[in-house]
């Protein structure tokens, strides 16, 4: 079998823009992820027929069962195009030569992929505004847009007047096809069990006669054009990767490429107008979605019947990538990051070590990672770190269970269950139970990018297990550990982001497109770390607080702030720095030396923006949960990884709340150190 070439950005200077190019790129050495690689590979073997003839977008998947209601071979959605995009791009590169398509026909693939996605991108039953919908169905050799999730109450009484139509939504309701939202006048569409015409009885028996069941199963079933920011992002951003991969030494004057990168930047150009519709100027957020069909904002329920729009307003997740490179390439408002939080959790290690990172709403490694990397964000101390971090919790969390994978969204191995709960606890936003046993291999790739030698030990102490998700079309979804049984489910999106995490191109590639359009300045310029900054300086002001009339004594001298108290409810300490505008805590380390006489197991430093800014107030307040141990005879080190974020600028306050309102507790707690030490000074502990 010939073998397939890999890159490996190990010992490159990965992240790095100024990398020497070179025409023939290095094979990855290690034996375990190039195995995994060459078996994912398997799965863009034409004989599988995994990709649309008409379109050459990939399918959803390899399952297809429509008894158990997976049709993962009649449509796709645009992360899966996008990565296919690359994919193609990387191969006419020379970054994954395979046995099952040459880089001459990795670029007729491409070429038929692109000119799918502009005659899509101008049809109104697929797109709006220039983005396309988030899934797209395959018919003859068009695509058509997935079926409505929703349907108001109004279409019905156009349909049929006031009195039959207030029959039918209410039967309708009745056999749970409807979930009514906004205080009754619209529903959610639930398309489970015994749903479809053939299922007009009992209480829909009277409304069975052909012309009247028809007209309700087409208010039901309409075709929607739904667009979501976080997919279209996705797509950008794997487009403008390709053309990166198209400006390689090796295809950079050949005139098909040229022409390719032509179209593409077409395709680009054209989604800014869309990106823009999204911008919400009195949140400063993008909005989740909108439904372009009926003209309406993608939201939920708020439980009492209203309506609640959803907006792109937590950093920390799959789009966080994708999402800053759109807002380079479109100049799009620099608050819309500003105004999207994160959170920052500390996990215990199996060797008693907290390891703070950031972190993501449902505890997902691919949330906290994204499905590949490619903003220089290696060549970003405080971005690596964190991630650094990441890859070391799940290492650590999968030896504590024994998973051979990663945790994070997939098949759960219950059925055909799909979800993102799960993740591992600790490291979740969302309080809701984390499935735990259902480990995954897609996110290993760009884990690999991350921490190679260790996701190559990692894979050799669980290759046993590994081999047994091998195919010859891929390696399937996971593993269920709790009953030892592989997990026979596998997408697109996931095998292909394992596929380009374990190349490591992105990073060159979207190196290769900044710099073709002038934007390296501006992404360095988004990463710029804060100046360096001493909390305990003289003209730092520190006021503790109770709650509820306790009893706090503080003490503050220059090199120390001591609060004490026999008990404590809630408390804490504000510390407000002079600075009216504030300071930035954005690529560095925060750094805490403390002494506790009594142990303090949950606190939460908040980092309040400065008033008066021109922006919107925030949704999700930037903030870092803390422990503090008690330890004899000497201080404890706090040492937290800031990432790079405009986000994090314009600190004026830093709050630190601790205490149970139902218990109260002892609190002896001396702060000797709490100073932001930036990226770049000797001082700042990045390795």
């Amino acid at each position: 079998m010939k073998k397939i070439l890999l890159l490996a950005m190990i010992g490159l200077g990965a992240g790095c823009a100024t990398q020497q190019e070179s025409s023939r790129p290095p094979v990855v050495k290690h034996e375990h992820m190039r195995a995994l690689i060459e078996n994912a590979m398997g799965y863009i073997n034409p004989k599988h027929g995994l990709f649309d003839e008409a379109s050459g977008y990939p399918v959803e998947g390899w399952n297809h069962d429509p008894s158990k209601g997976l049709f993962l071979r009649s449509f796709t959605q645009l992360t899966s195009i996008g990565e296919w995009t690359e994919l193609l791009a990387n191969i006419a590169a020379g970054y994954a030569d395979n046995p099952y398509i040459s880089r001459k026909e990795a670029l007729v693939k491409l070429e038929k992929v692109v000119n799918s996605l502009l005659a899509d991108q101008t049809d109104p039953k697929v797109s709006a505004k220039g983005l396309l919908g988030n899934f797209l169905g395959f018919q003859n050799d068009r695509r058509l847009g997935p079926l409505g999730e929703d349907v108001t109450r109004s279409s019905f009484v156009e349909a049929f007047g006031v009195e039959k139509a207030d029959r039918i939504w209410s039967a309708l309701i009745d056999v749970k096809w409807l979930e009514p939202v906004k205080n009754g006048t619209a529903a959610k569409i639930k398309r489970k069990g015994q749903y479809g015409g053939q299922y007009f009885t009992g209480v829909l028996e009277p409304f069975a006669d052909n012309a009247t069941r028809e007209k309700v199963m087409d208010l039901l079933d309409q075709r929607v054009v739904k667009i979501i920011f976080g997919d279209n992002v996705n797509l950008t951003a794997s487009v403008a990767k390709s053309i990166g991969a198209l400006l390689h030494p090796s295809l950079k004057d050949q005139p098909r490429a040229a022409r390719l990168r032509d179209k593409m930047e077409h395709f680009i150009a054209a989604q800014k107008m869309g990106y823009e519709y999204l911008f919400d100027p009195e949140t400063d957020t993008f909005i989740f979605g909108w439904n372009a069909s009926n003209n309406e904002f993608v939201g939920w329920g708020d439980g009492q019947g209203g309506w609640v729009v959803g907006h792109q307003n937590y950093f920390i997740n799959e789009f966080r990538g994708p999402f800053m490179f759109c807002l380079l390439r479109y100049d799009l408002p620099l608050n819309s990051v500003k105004n999207s939080g994160l959170k920052i959790k500390p996990y215990r290690t199996l060797d008693n070590r907290d390891l703070y990172t950031t972190s993501s709403w449902h505890g997902s490694s691919f949330q906290a990672l994204g499905l590949s990397l490619f903003m220089n964000e290696l060549g970003v101390p405080g971005w690596r770190k964190n991630l650094e971090n990441v890859v070391d919790v799940e290492l650590d969390f999968a030896k504590r269970l024994g998973n051979p994978g990663f945790l994070t969204e997939s098949y759960s191995g219950n059925d055909v269950e799909y979800t993102g709960d799960v993740g591992i606890p600790e490291m979740a936003v969302a309080g809701d139970k984390r499935i735990t046993d259902a480990p995954s291999l897609y996110t290993l790739g760009v884990s690999y990018a991350i921490a190679p030698d260790k996701i190559e030990a990692f894979l050799a102490a669980n290759w046993g297990t590994i081999t047994n998700l091998f195919t010859d079309h891929g390696p399937w979804e996971g593993y269920k550990t709790t009953e030892q049984k592989v997990i026979k489910f596998q997408t697109s999106a996931h095998t292909m982001s394992l596929i380009l995490g374990g190349i490591g191109s992105g990073d060159a590639n979207m190196q290769r497109y900044l710099q073709h359009h002038g934007l390296e300045g501006k992404l360095a310029t988004f990463y710029r770390p804060g100046e360096a900054f001493d909390f305990l300086g003289e003209n730092v002001d520190w006021i503790a607080w109770t709650a509820g009339g306790d009893q706090l004594v503080p003490l503050r001298d220059r090199n120390a702030f001591q609060i004490r108290s026999e008990k404590v409810r809630t408390g804490g300490i504000t510390v407000v720095v002079p600075r009216k505008e504030g300071i930035s805590l954005s690529n560095g380390i925060l750094k805490i030396r403390y002494r506790a006489a009594d142990p303090i197991e949950k606190a939460i430093l908040t980092l309040k923006r400065a008033p008066g800014l021109p922006i919107k107030p925030v949704a999700f307040e930037n903030e870092i949960f803390m422990h503090f141990d008690v330890a004899l005879g000497h201080e404890n080190i706090i040492e937290i990884p800031m990432p790079g974020t405009p986000g994090l600028e314009n600190v004026k306050e830093l709050i630190l709340a601790y205490g149970d309102l139902k218990v109260a507790a002892p609190v002896d707690l001396t702060i000797t150190g709490f100073e932001f030490i930036p990226a770049g000074d000797r001082c700042s502990g990045f390795q």
